[in-house]
């Protein structure tokens, strides 16, 4: 239920930790319901953005008047704000969590909690690591008690890149707290700001887990998604006629497919699974998580062992053969490449031959339309045997390859094209699961 408008004291100085992807929309949009806002970071570029206006949502560009909201890299600001929101990076290495980055802004921001600050964390952590992270370093290092001296909530951030419906304003959130009291502070804040259902949980280990198991769920229902399309290749069925099948029951029941590919990348799905798998504290088999991970990070493999195969079907030799690759994201029409399965199909096909160039000009070029770059993409195409749509750039699936009779092979890495009309061109189809 959405509070009272009145209930909100706006007088509330909100920090916020981390301006990144998650933190700068955040910043611009809690400034624009009228909290006055301080940015943390210490990447001098985004703090110039932020301070300069720049990046600034669409969705609230004219609310973005006269808004307070300063960015900076001096920690000491914190000192007096009354809600600290922490939504920086945790990322694993090696398939390792690794939370340095918790440590060092916990590091360099506990001596400057204001008495009674609540501070919330939307960094992805598995069950338990807000309170390791956060109330027992607080409690060892400043000697500072929880729900006494400062109040803890975990508030998972959501957020799909490139969603033009769904953005940070709009998503439904969920959290847990250390207590009744910064829950319903918690919940109180983020209604203020947030036009969507915000539903309150008895702890924040609780909002911890849904937050690693949206996520794992979504990396699961991927490698069920890849996994039938190896099942289809080996029968020679077209993926694409069995999800017809399939959503003849989910017209009646609602679920929801994922579709075959090169694999999830990016830094939620492909990430936050080990969060689990490698931080469980319970013993529980985590097998089923372990395989789809080893599913899905195979894929690039998977792709290029079919390329290779139907090569030496037509008795051509992959080395003699000029193989480009358009598309370094992991996702359509972004120019984010964490984690991108394009770039790991990139460096598998790398091992075993050197006829090999990958062009993004969304992730290259800041002009996507310009002459330039239209240029460079024929120059490319007018002298490759083997095309890889690698990512389903909309610039690439508007490109008529029929035309260049120098191409031999299309490599379908997301089932975008139109498989029979390629065909029937003479050129050899390779799509995952068709």
């Amino acid at each position: 239920m959405k509070m009272n408008e009145e209930n909100v004291n706006k007088k509330n100085n909100v920090g916020i930790i981390g301006l990144g992807y998650i933190g700068t929309p955040l910043a611009y949009l809690t400034a624009s319901k009228g909290y006055n806002v301080i940015g943390i970071d210490t990447n001098e570029n985004a703090i110039k953005k932020i301070n300069n206006r720049l990046d600034i949502p669409k969705q609230i560009k004219d609310s973005c008047k006269e808004i307070k909201l300063t960015a900076t890299s001096n920690y000491s600001m914190l000192q007096e704000c009354d809600i600290i929101i922490i939504c920086i990076p945790t990322p694993t290495k090696n398939d390792i969590p690794d939370l340095t980055i918790m440590k060092n802004v916990m590091c360099n921001m506990d001596r400057y909690i204001k008495k009674q600050s609540l501070i919330i964390i939307e960094s992805t952590v598995a069950p338990g690591m807000t309170r390791k992270y956060v109330e027992k370093y607080l409690k060892e290092k400043r000697m500072l008690k929880i729900n006494t001296d400062y109040q803890l909530a975990y508030c998972p951030e959501r957020i799909d890149p490139g969603n033009s419906k769904f953005w940070v304003g709009n998503i439904n959130r969920v959290c847990g707290a250390s207590s009744k009291e910064a829950l319903n502070r918690t919940c109180e804040f983020y209604n203020s700001i947030i036009d969507a259902k915000i539903s309150p949980f008895n702890s924040i280990e609780e909002a911890e887990l849904i937050k690693v198991w949206e996520n794992s769920m979504r990396n699961l229902n991927i490698a069920q998604a890849n996994l039938l399309a190896m099942i289809c290749d080996r029968y020679g069925f077209e993926v694409d006629k069995i999800t017809q099948g399939l959503e003849t029951k989910i017209e009646q029941f609602g679920n929801k497919l994922a579709y075959p590919g090169i694999g999830p990348g990016g830094h939620c799905i492909p990430e936050d699974i080990h969060y689990l798998i490698k931080n469980i504290e319970t013993n529980v088999n985590m097998r089923l998580l372990e395989e789809a991970v080893n599913i899905n990070e195979k894929m690039p493999q998977y792709i290029y062992k079919k390329l290779e195969e139907r090569t030496l079907n037509k008795n051509d030799n992959m080395q003699s053969l000029n193989i480009l690759m358009l598309g370094k994201s992991y996702k359509a029409n972004s120019k984010d490449i964490r984690r991108s399965q394009a770039i790991e199909l990139y460096n598998v096909i790398k091992i075993h031959t050197n006829n090999v160039n990958i062009y993004d000009p969304i992730v290259d070029v800041d002009n996507i339309n310009s002459i330039n770059t239209n240029n460079m993409l024929d120059r490319y195409l007018i002298n490759a045997d083997v095309i890889i749509i690698s990512c389903p750039h909309d610039i690439f699936l508007n490109i008529d390859y029929i035309k260049y009779k120098n191409i031999k092979y299309i490599v379908d890495c997301w089932n975008k094209l139109d498989k029979e009309v390629i065909i029937s061109s003479g050129i050899e189809y390779i799509g995952v699961g068709k």
